[in-house]
Parts: C-alpha cells; structure tokens; sequence
C-alpha cells in the first residue's frame, strides 16, 4: 500500500501523491468528503502529520517521496524493505533510537510521536497517547485487513482467559470454523502451526501480521485474549469482533491502572466500540454479540450497558446456568441449562474454576447457535490451555498440579480447586513477580495460606530484590495465621504438620522442598509460572519450567515413574 493512500484511509495530510503515483483503479471505492473511511473516526484525527526527510532515499522529482509499504514491524531487527516501522517507547529503550536501524534495513516509513526525530524515510508523527492506536490501524492497512474474512471473538478478564480461548478454540474447530488463536500460552495457525507470543495481546503489527497469516492459512475464524493493557494502549486499533465474553474481574495489573475502576474501564472497551460508554450504551465497531458472567458484580455491569445485545452466564445468576454434578481426579460433569435445552459436559479439566470456564464457553456456544451434540462434544475432548492445573507425574498417591495462577483470585480457586480432589493436605509452592503491582503481594500470601503447608519462594523478580518481593508476600501468609518453618529439618520430619510456612528463595530447591514434604494422599499445588518455560532475574530470561522442575523431583523422590 503506498504511503500517501495510508494516509488518506486513516485520515492523516499527506501532500500530495508522488508524480507517478498510481490512482485508484476505476471502480473503487473513495470515502466522500468529510466522511470518515471504515473504523473512523480515529483519535488521532486532525493530530497527525506525514514529514519528510532530506537524506538518501527521497526519491527524485518534485513531489515528496511515496514509498510502496510491505509490512509492518514494532521490532528494528525484523524491518524488511518497504516495511512501516512502529517507533513505540518501552519500559527500557526508546524505539525512536532505532530508526537509523530500520531505515538502514530498508523500511519505507516509520510512525512515532513527535517531535520528529528526523532521518532518511518518511515518517507519520501521531500524539504519544495515540501512536499505538494509529500504529495498529496502519498495520491493518497494510496487511490488507484481514479480519475482514474472519469471525473474531476477543475474550477479556483476570482468570479464565486463556482456558476459556482453548475451549472456544475447540468450539470453532468442531464447527468447520479453521480457527487461530493468540493468548498468553502463544499463537496458533488454523493448520497448527504454533508460534510464540511476547505478550497476551500482541502490539498491533505482530497482531495483523498473524491474521494476516491465519487468513492466508485458511482460517475462518479467529479467538483471542484481550487484556486491559491492549485495551487501554490501543493495540487493536480499528478491529470489530464479532462475539466478546467477560470471565469475571479480580486484583490485578494495578501496577499499570489506577485502581479497580480504572482497570474495570479498561475491559469494559472490549464491548464499547468507538465512542460507546458503560452508561450510553455501545459505539460503532461494538461486538455483535456480548457474553459475561453474571455471578461476577464486574459482569453484571457489563450486562446493564444499554442496549448491548449480551448473554448472562453464571451458576446462580444469568440465561445460561450451570451446576457441578460432579468434580474430581477424573474430570469435572458439568449441567448446562438454558431456556432452549439442557446439556451435560463430562471434561477432563479439573476444578470448580474450570467448571466456570466450560460453562462460559458452553454459553458461547448456545449464543452461535450450535447443537448440543457439537458443544458435549468439542467441550468433552478439549484439553484446555497447558500449564492450567495440568497434572505431573505418574503416581496417583502423589498429585502435582502446575497452574499459571499469579493473582489473588486466582491462586485462591486454585487452592479450592485442589481441595475438591480431597486430599489429605494441599501444599501450596507459590512466589510473586517483581516490577509489578506490591499491593496484591499479602493478599497472594492470604490465598496460599488457605492450604495446609506453604512455600514460599520467587517467581521472576526481575529487577526488585527476591527477599523483599518474599516478605511482602509473606505478610499475607503470617496473617492467615501460619507458622514460619526450618526448610532444613522439614524433610526429615517423621509427622504430618500443617499450619506451616517455609522460605526457600531458589524456585527449584523450593520445589524439591515441596515434593519432600509430600505424603501419601498429599497435592502440591505448582503455582505462578504455568506455561512459562523461563524465570526472569534482573534483565537476564533464563530457562525454567515448573513442568520440568517439578517431575524431576518427583523421580528423585521416588514419587513418579
């Protein structure tokens, strides 16, 4: 796509074709004057500019130059010729700095905030608070719009997500719907290829870089986790989903939000449209269809919107009801009830948290309007997300759980969920991140109190110190009203303790610990890391699997085959 029609699309000045420039073909659409063209009007509107440079690569003749645009990358190292650099500033490096990079590998413009750094290529100046947004709308562009040509659900809250994206994954498949899928686990091509994901939601060129790709794959539908930092940042740029859905709303991310409000808002986006309000009702571009759990008070709200054509879900409240007829080793049997039918989901997935999660995606379902046989079904086989109270090792006297739980809420159904597979105790291996929100850190420590033994150790420190992320968090522990304990004597130990807490800051001497302490009958409940296969430490990524960590020690042990 040339630079100068980019700019008429997302209504940004550009002065003048190139001579020589092609026209649009005969036929083609062109938006009427002072009519915004499709996903408009654009935050950035009347706040954007195309400058131009002085230094090789300009082009020849009287009119600024019009590079042809071929890509779109947020990444100086992935530039090709012709692509659109995306200049953003991150946490530790000012994408601007790398400009000369790109340019030098080829990139036909870069869009960044002012003032204009300058250099050889064109560049698109948008405001700071808009660049993400106007970047992701561009990239859109550029890759064709490739949503155009798939039925895209988008799936917000603190936990869930990600299980709930698996499962409607499956939902998809079983309904010939050769669905993609973007979440925090990574990115999946409708013919199975599996890519890895920087973040749950990926800035918008890697975004329309992959549907891009799933189109060409020949998908036709696409799930995907929306967090509240996409939301709030504008990665999505003008994207429209088809069907939305809220699990529920916890503490979490308020190192980045103000407060719960705030990170409330910032979800609520995902079933607003452009220029729609919790009170006023959606925008243009709001979902087709709304789902939320109605047993959450942060999905009732989103119910009330007016005028949002929503569906309740819930095990006490809402049009799509469930109940847990059973929940054990073997699996959850889930009743879902609707005004239309009934239906029983007999799955292997563990918990009454995944009991919700297969309820929401059982309600899904119902909304599109598909049989009960193909939701029993595609429900019934799925396996969920990996890393989501997955079991590790072979000896049923000796149950590991590994699960992504990394805030209150969460950690909390874990623990519950661990418990309904009555065991003679639950010991709890959990830590917090660092850089991230402090606040949350005793409360993680009150939800891990809630088993019989903790430990308690790190979980990607990054650049705070491990000790002082360990008693933030510890505070919460000793509150709940357990004991600190000595890591040296406890494996030893010839009684059965509870009640009691031990440090161990080294996360794969903290799991040795934890599979030490087991004894027949016991659950030691892996939490924080999931899927992750690293462990941050300052700025270092190095490799770390709890899968892998925790299965070693069983066989050291003599607890797994």
């Amino acid at each position: 796509m040339l630079l100068s029609e980019l700019a008429r699309r997302m209504r940004i000045e550009f002065p003048g074709p190139a001579p020589g420039a092609p026209v649009p073909a005969e036929g083609a659409p062109v938006p009427p004057e002072g009519v915004p063209p499709p996903g408009g009007p654009f935050p950035w509107d009347g706040k954007a500019e195309v400058a131009f440079g002085r230094g090789a690569g300009d082009g020849a003749g009287d009119g600024p130059p019009d590079p042809d645009l071929t890509g779109a990358t947020e990444d100086s190292r992935a530039v090709g010729p012709g692509f659109l650099f995306c200049a953003f500033k991150g946490a530790s490096a000012d994408g601007r700095s790398f400009i000369p990079q790109a340019e030098a590998a080829g990139c036909g413009a870069t869009i960044c905030s002012p003032p204009d750094p300058g250099g050889a290529r064109p560049r698109i100046l948008v405001t700071a608070e808009s660049l993400r947004g106007a970047a992701s709308e561009a990239s859109r562009l550029v890759y064709g719009e490739p949503d155009a040509g798939l039925f895209m659900v988008g799936i917000t809250g603190t936990n869930g997500k990600t299980t709930v994206c698996h499962l409607v994954e499956s939902l998809l498949a079983e309904a010939g719907q050769a669905p993609g899928l973007i979440g925090t686990v990574g990115m999946r091509l409708p013919g199975g290829e599996e890519r890895e994901a920087p973040n749950t939601t990926p800035e918008g060129p890697l975004l329309w870089k992959t549907l891009r790709d799933m189109a060409d794959d020949g998908g036709k539908s696409a799930v995907m986790e929306v967090s509240s930092h996409a939301l709030s940042l504008g990665r999505l740029g003008g994207l429209s989903f088809g069907a939305a859905l809220f699990t529920n709303l916890s503490r979490d991310h308020l190192d980045f939000h103000a407060d719960m409000e705030a990170y409330f808002k910032a979800k609520s986006l995902l079933f607003l449209g452009r220029g729609g309000s919790l009170e006023a009702g959606p925008g243009p571009g709001a979902p087709k269809m709304s789902l939320a759990n109605a047993d959450d008070p942060w999905g009732r709200r989103i119910l009330a919107v007016p005028n949002l054509n929503a569906v309740g879900f819930g095990f006490k409240q809402g049009s799509v009801r469930g109940e847990v007829m059973k929940s054990g080793r073997g699996g959850v049997t889930l009743k879902v009830s609707s005004h239309r039918r009934d239906m029983t989901v007999r799955s292997r997935l563990l918990g009454r948290f995944n009991a919700e999660n297969l309820l929401a995606a059982a309600a899904f379902g119902l909304a599109m309007g598909y049989g009960s046989d193909l939701i029993v079904r595609a429900l019934s086989r799925s396996p969920g997300a990996p890393g989501r109270l997955s079991p590790v090792g072979t000896d049923e006297r000796y149950l590991a759980l590994v699960d992504y739980a990394h805030a209150p809420g969460a950690l909390e159904a874990a623990v519950s969920a661990a418990r309904d597979l009555n065991p003679s105790r639950v010991i709890v291996l959990f830590g917090c991140g660092g850089d991230r929100d402090k606040g949350k850190r005793p409360m993680m420590g009150a939800a891990a109190a809630k088993g019989d033994l903790v430990v308690l150790t790190s979980d990607n420190p990054r650049t705070e110190d491990q000790l002082a992320i360990i008693a933030d968090a510890e505070k919460g522990v000793v509150e709940y009203g357990l004991a600190r304990g000595d890591p040296s004597k406890a494996p030893n130990s010839k009684r059965t303790v509870s009640g009691v807490y031990y440090v161990e800051p080294d996360r794969a001497k903290a799991i040795w610990l934890g599979v030490s302490l087991m004894r027949d009958g016991d659950i030691l409940l892996v939490a924080g890391k999931g899927h992750e296969n690293y462990q941050i430490t300052g700025r270092e990524k190095r490799p770390f699997d709890d899968r892998e960590e925790t299965l070693k020690a069983l066989r050291g042990a003599g607890k797994s085959e």
